[in-house]
């Protein structure tokens, strides 16, 4: 039995990497492989499942016997072992390692370019190998004309007939030749001295291309992912290069800035990590006493459950006299068992693991220059843990009563053009809590955000002066069951956001010797307790 379950995991493990491999080529790769070509699509599906496990996946198609390989792939063979051997592919799967979306638009250009070369040697293209490749000397030539020979065979056995030589034969003639002559022809090219300075020579300009992909990912890798998470329906891929232009040159350039800052902040980091993590909180009048709750022992009572013996049943397990006595007891439901009860949450079934965030940003003028790159940053680095988590997260900003503006990143509801433009937006004007609070209120009550915790950032310089706002608060947050966080930047006070807040954290921002913005450290961190009366009645 033993023995059985590495080879059982394995065969899970494989089945779940097919499985990956077919979602990620009838979705993401779907119009790169679907694109007209002289080879036909079961074959381009082949070879970008192939390409897709090497790069994707980072698992090596293994070939077990390179002759059944060769026959039905067959100029493919020396191309794919070439390509293992050369510089851009470890530098790929790096990529594609730290990251998917950048290993998938790696292999929307890559794929591309393999189907061309197939098809480019072949006598169909316009543009034969020859004047493709430029100066190559008589024993190279020998050597492509080899390749392209193997190349209309190899389409001829993939049902496209790629020269009119080949279009007399019959279809019994070329099945004929598909098993043993390809194989022979493909491995007698393989034994040629200059094959691989020739392959080298016709996988340049892929290579070229690569790696100019390469560079731009390794120079702004986390942007693409932050880029591709706000704007899902984007083919990047083709956009790599657009990264340098305007309008994303200027808001490449603040994202930059502002993750970095976030990045040499340990204690800022901590804070969002803190309030990212948190758990689904479902609202109060959710929760009710549950036998699926295991957490409260109600009484004792008979069962045929060994999960919840009393140690006294357990005990008759060890006399061969009474063992018997515990079986026939199990088989009758007899068994002395704990039975337990706890808060449950009898909601819909489908919920989400993790729930929503409403970020509040203080706008004003007090807030510009530090405080408003602490704010930027801090949003940022939410927005991206939850649009990564598949969270929805809303970020309203405030200053006046006048100024209000709302920017929602959800499933249903991505305005990515406005959150970019929010990190170039230049903080300026009045500060009133009220209209904030007001404004957290009235989204945590949307459907989407029920449930949803608040984060409040501002430099606490304004007054909850509404009494009527904060007692609909403290009802909503027993409603919603809703955690409420505020980061006060450069103050002392927290304009009376501590009442309403279950974590309130005071920051400031030093300088650091480079000079280059400056950091983040936490001064103080309090925790609102709860009632002792409360928590017993919860």
């Amino acid at each position: 039995m033993e023995s059985k379950v590495p080879r059982n995991k394995g065969l899970q493990d494989s089945f779940l990497l097919q499985t990956q491999t077919a979602a990620v080529l009838e979705r993401a790769l779907r119009s790169t492989v679907a694109f007209p070509r002289t080879i036909p699509r079961p074959m381009r599906e082949k070879i970008a499942e192939i390409i897709t496990l090497e790069i994707l996946f980072d698992q090596p198609y293994e070939i077990k016997d390179p002759e059944r390989f060769i026959e039905t792939f067959g100029a493919f063979y020396p191309i794919l072992l070439t390509l293992r051997n050369s510089k851009p592919w470890p530098k790929l799967r790096k990529i594609a390692k730290k990251s998917k979306g950048a290993g998938i638009a790696g292999l929307k250009i890559l794929l591309p370019l393999i189907y061309e070369i197939l098809e480019r040697f072949s006598e169909s293209a316009s543009i034969s190998g020859a004047e493709y490749l430029k100066e190559l000397d008589t024993g190279m030539n020998e050597i492509l004309k080899q390749f392209e020979e193997i190349l209309k065979e190899t389409l001829l056995i993939w049902g496209n007939p790629g020269s009119a030589e080949f279009s007399g034969r019959n279809t019994q003639a070329i099945e004929n030749f598909g098993g043993s002559a390809l194989v022979n022809a493909v491995l007698e090219f393989m034994q040629k001295e200059g094959y691989q300075d020739l392959l080298e020579r016709i996988l340049e300009g892929l290579y070229q291309s690569i790696s100019e992909f390469i560079s731009e990912m390794e120079e702004n890798l986390e942007l693409f992912d932050t880029l591709a998470l706000l704007f899902p329906q984007r083919n990047w891929s083709y956009s790599v290069k657009e990264l340098k232009k305007e309008p994303f040159y200027v808001q490449l350039k603040m994202l930059k800035n502002y993750s970095a800052f976030f990045e040499k902040s340990p204690d800022l980091r901590k804070i969002v990590d803190f309030i990212g993590r948190r758990e689904f909180d479902p609202p109060s009048d959710r929760i009710r006493l549950s036998p699926f709750g295991k957490n409260k022992i109600q009484s004792v009572r008979f069962s045929d459950s060994i999960n919840n013996l009393l140690p006294m049943e357990a005990a008759k397990l060890l006399n061969p006299s009474l063992k018997k006595k515990f079986y026939a007891d199990m088989l009758e439901g007899k068994l002395l068992s704990y039975q337990l009860l706890g808060k449950h949450y009898t909601g819909p079934p489908h919920i989400k693991p993790r729930g929503s965030m409403i970020v509040l940003v203080d706008t004003s003028g007090s807030m510009h220059g530090a405080p408003q790159t602490l704010a930027k940053s801090a949003v940022l680095a939410m927005a991206k843990r939850m649009l990564f988590q598949q969270r929805d997260i809303k970020v309203i900003l405030f200053a006046s009563t006048s100024q209000h503006l709302e920017i929602e990143l959800s499933s249903r509801k991505k305005m990515s053009e406005k959150f970019l433009n929010f990190l170039l937006y230049t903080f300026g004007g009045g500060t009133d809590f009220n209209t904030a609070l007001a404004s957290g209120l009235k989204s945590l009550k949307e459907k989407d955000f029920q449930g949803a915790d608040l984060l409040f950032i501002t430099d606490g310089k304004s007054e909850v002066s509404d009494e009527l706002v904060l007692a609909r608060w403290e009802e909503a947050k027993k409603k919603y069951n809703a955690k409420v966080y505020s980061l006060i930047v450069g103050s002392s006070g927290a304009g009376g956001l501590s009442e309403i807040s279950d974590y309130t954290y005071f920051v400031e921002i030093e300088t650091d010797s480079e000079d280059s913005g400056g950091f983040v450290r936490l001064i103080e961190h309090t925790e609102q307790k709860i009632p002792a009366s409360n928590e017993a009645g919860n």
